[in-house]
Parts: C-alpha cells; structure tokens; sequence
C-alpha cells in the first residue's frame, strides 16, 4: 500500500495562532510514524496572525505545495467590523451581505478551481491514497469532493468547526437559500467522505447518523510549559477574541470584587495577548479596574509561552450564542500544557464543560451566574496569596499530539480496510 498523503489546509504556517498548530503537528507526527506527508496550502494567504518562527518546525520530509489564491476580503482592509464608523454603517452591511451570499462556500472560492485541477493531478501522477482536507475555511472541503470523484483516492474530512451549523454564519444575513447550499455540501462532503474526524464529541455524534466513519480527534499540544511563579495575581488570555466572546459578567466581576478588596486590587493584573475587537477594549475603558488591564499585541509561540508560564489563572472564551455546544477553542489545549487553572465562560451543556471537567483543570461558567463566578475567583486569589496551587488536573497527557496522531494513523488504517 503507498504511504503517501496529500493533505489540503489553507491555514499553515506563517500562519499564527491556535488554529495552524493541529496540521501542523499532526502532519509532523505522521511523518515520523512512516507516512510520506504533502501538504498543498495557500501562496499569498490572508492570515489574521503572522509566527514566522512556526516555519521552523516544520518537519523538512513534508513536501509543501503554495497554490496563488485570490482572496477578495484581504482588499478589504481593516481590523475588524468594529472599526467602521457610524456612517459607514451601511457599506458594512452591504460588504457583510455580499460575503455571506456571493461567495460559496467563503471567500476562497477561487481557490477551488485551480487546487482542484492541481490536487487531482498530485494524486494521479503520485499514486496518493490517502486525502485529507481540513476546514474551515470549507472551501477545502469542496475542493476535496471534486479530487475524490476523479481518482480513486480515501478521503477524509476534517471539521474543526461544524459547517451549516457555524456559528459565524449565525453573524452573518445569510439568505435561505444560501443556508440551503451550505446544508447540501455539508451532506455531500459527509457522504463522499472515506471517514469524517471532528474536534467535538457532540458534532461527531451528529455526522456519524449520516457517516458511520465519524470520529473525534481533539486539538492538542506538545508539551508541558514550565510554570513561573508570579508577583501578582495574574490572570491571563492568548488568541483572537471577536465581540460576541467579550466575557461581560467577567469584568463586572472583578470590577466588584476590587472595589471592596482593596488587597485584590493591589495585587490585581489582567493580561490579554492577541487580537481584540475594538468593543472588548472599549467595555474595559473608564472602568474600575482599566488601570490593571493590559491588551497586548500577539507574540511568537516561542515568547508566548514564557509570558503565559506567569499567569496564576487562565481565562477561555467560546461564543455567548444559545445552543452552541460543540465549539471547542483550540487554545484550551494549549493552556492544558501550561498546567494552571482555567476559567471558561460557555454554555453549561457544552462539550468545553464536558471536557474541563473530566480533566479537573478549571471551572465553567454561564455569561449570567455571578455569585458563583466571583466565589471562585476569590478562591483562587486566596490559594495566591497562601502560595499553595490547588490544581491537580486528571489526565490531560492523553491530549498531547503524540497521543492524538497515534489515533488518527488508526484512522487513517481503517479506511483501506
């Protein structure tokens, strides 16, 4: 049987962030199992965050292929929709209604055409026999359907992220019979598919009514990060965080709590590291505790983890939607190896509290319930000042990638049986 694997990610380094480090790994872990590794990833990307030194990392066995692509929201430029005045509100209603109902199944759409010819090509010429597509964005997963109708190639799908149910296109005006397209790829990609993996046991639970070879393969990390201990009460967040993740009962919280401790106000400090919605900084503004909030601009992996080592407690936000419950952010992983208690604000149903709680590593909260929230702040800021660190999490070793791509290479096996 050929060992080759032509995997199709838009997302690869320089590409920074939570997101990149799943292929990224997991293409690097396959290789050194046996497999022979391509990737075929974008030439002239519209990245949210740039980490040159991920380059490095790079397994140099793994052949990587840059395909141009044209993206027309990177001629769009600017932060975020937060950034457009008040009297350009009407433009960005419009470029949002053209996002969301011109462009299928997203603004890499033309990118298909041209990585399909190639990838078919690839795999042809290359005797592949195994395709892996990951999404979002889901154009990849488009462009997976067209080579697995013309080769005889396995195909597996990957969803980090659920497709007609995304929760970013519940932002969007999304028309009926756009959502109906979405709904319709989904199911075909579900049924061409050799086997489907996702980041999230409910999503798995969903397609695999459809796709009998569904399987949960989480995110992950690669090691422990050494702890540092801090001079202050340190609470911390690294990533992207949009609007309607802005934990709200987080600030009113603390906002409380330093008002009548004075000793928590002193020894108070709130680091953020990445990109923020203008909203999430302004709601900080003119509050309280603005003097002991810090946003800060996303660093390197390699830094990143020196600066969160110092954090006494980690904060991780999904979407403040009802009924979303199979979002996982990726960083959660990654705050797994940095061994310090987590604080995750979510729908209480969600696979996240699921997780969290087998594992022992934090707390889950509602974005209403707080009482509860702000007793165990408190807690945590008593185990600072005592010096003790009542953490003892279970198990997170079985979400280091060593362990996650031993499961996908089974997969992988499977489908050739």
């Amino acid at each position: 049987m050929s060992n080759k694997i032509l995997i199709i990610s838009y997302y690869w380094p320089p590409s920074g962030g939570s997101g990149v480090q799943r292929w990224v790994n997991f293409s690097n872990n396959l290789s050194l199992i046996g497999w022979e590794v391509t990737v075929i990833t974008a030439q002239n990307p519209n990245y949210p965050v740039i980490d040159n030194k991920l380059v490095s990392i790079i397994n140099k066995s793994i052949k990587v292929i840059k395909i141009p692509i044209f993206d027309p929201t990177a001629l769009i430029k600017r932060k975020n929709s937060d950034n457009i005045s008040v009297n350009n509100n009407v433009f960005s209603k419009i470029i949002l209604w053209i996002r969301a109902n011109l462009f299928f199944p997203d603004s890499r759409m033309f990118w298909i055409k041209k990585v399909s010819k190639q990838a078919t090509d690839y795999v042809k010429k290359n005797n592949v026999k195994c395709l892996i597509t990951s999404a979002p964005p889901f154009s990849t997963h488009i462009i997976g359907q067209n080579v697995k109708k013309n080769t005889n190639v396995r195909w597996i799908s990957d969803f980090r992220d659920p497709w007609s149910d995304f929760f970013q296109f519940k932002l969007l005006p999304l028309k009926s019979f756009m959502k109906k397209k979405h709904f319709k790829a989904e199911l075909n990609t579900l049924k061409l598919s050799d086997a489907v993996i996702t980041t999230s046991p409910s999503l798995t639970k969903e397609y695999s009514l459809i796709n009998k070879n569904s399987f949960t393969v989480f995110n992950g990390f690669n090691s422990f990060v050494k702890n540092k201990r801090s001079k202050k009460f340190t609470l911390m967040y690294s990533g992207i965080m949009k609007t309607i993740q802005n934990p709200k009962i987080f600030w009113l919280v603390l906002n409380d709590i330093s008002k009548t401790h004075k000793s928590f106000f002193d020894d108070l400090c709130i680091r953020f590291i990445g990109d923020f919605d203008n909203e999430i900084i302004n709601h900080v503004k003119g509050s309280f505790i603005e003097s002991k909030v810090a946003f800060e601009k996303y660093i390197e992996k390699e830094n990143l983890d020196e600066e969160m080592s110092k954090a006494n407690v980690l904060i991780l936000c999904t979407v403040n939607l009802n009924n979303v419950k199979n979002v996982i952010p990726g960083k959660l992983y990654y705050y797994f190896s940095l061994n310090h208690p987590i604080i995750a604000f979510s729908n209480l149903d969600s696979d996240l509290n699921e997780i969290i709680t087998k594992t022992n590593s934090g707390k889950v909260f509602d974005y209403i319930n707080e009482i509860d929230l702000k007793n165990h702040i408190l807690e945590l800021y008593s185990d600072y000042k005592s010096g003790e660190k009542n953490y003892n999490p279970k198990n997170t070793v079985n979400y280091t990638y060593d362990t996650l791509s031993k499961k996908l290479n089974e997969i992988i096996n499977k489908t050739f049986e």
